[in-house]
C-alpha cells in the first residue's frame, strides 16, 4: 500500500483505506475501485491523497525514473545531493521532501 497524490490515482485503482473529510466522516471506504466519478468527487471534496493498495511506497517514483536518462538523473542527483547536503536523510520527513524535489524535476 502507498499514498498516491489525487492526480496520480487512476480509474480501477483499489483504496487501501478509507477516505475520511475533516471531521472523519467516511467518503470512500477502504476496497473501493476507483472510478472517474470517485475521482471527481475526490477533487471536490479537496482530498489531496488517497492510499492505494499495490503500489509500494519504494516504487513509486519508478516510472518516472524510467523515463529519464542516465545522465539527466545523474544531474539531478548532483543537484539535490548539494542542496540537502547538511539535512539528515534518514529523517523520514526530510526523505519525501526529496523525494517529491526529484520527481518535480523529472517531470519538468
Amino acid at each position: 500500500m502507498g499514498t498516491l497524490n489525487i492526480n496520480d490515482i487512476q480509474i480501477g485503482m483499489e483504496l487501501a483505506e478509507n477516505v475520511t473529510n475533516f471531521n472523519g466522516t467516511i467518503l470512500l471506504k477502504a476496497g473501493a475501485i476507483i472510478t472517474e466519478k470517485h475521482l471527481m468527487a475526490l477533487k471536490a471534496w479537496g482530498i489531496r491523497e488517497a492510499k492505494i493498495e499495490g503500489i509500494e511506497e519504494s516504487n513509486m517514483d519508478e516510472p518516472a525514473l524510467s523515463a529519464v536518462d542516465a545522465e539527466a538523473n545523474a544531474m539531478i542527483d548532483h543537484e539535490l545531493a548539494y542542496i540537502f547536503q547538511k539535512n539528515d536523510m534518514q529523517n523520514p520527513v526530510i526523505a519525501e521532501i526529496h523525494r517529491l524535489v526529484k520527481k518535480r524535476k523529472i517531470s519538468l
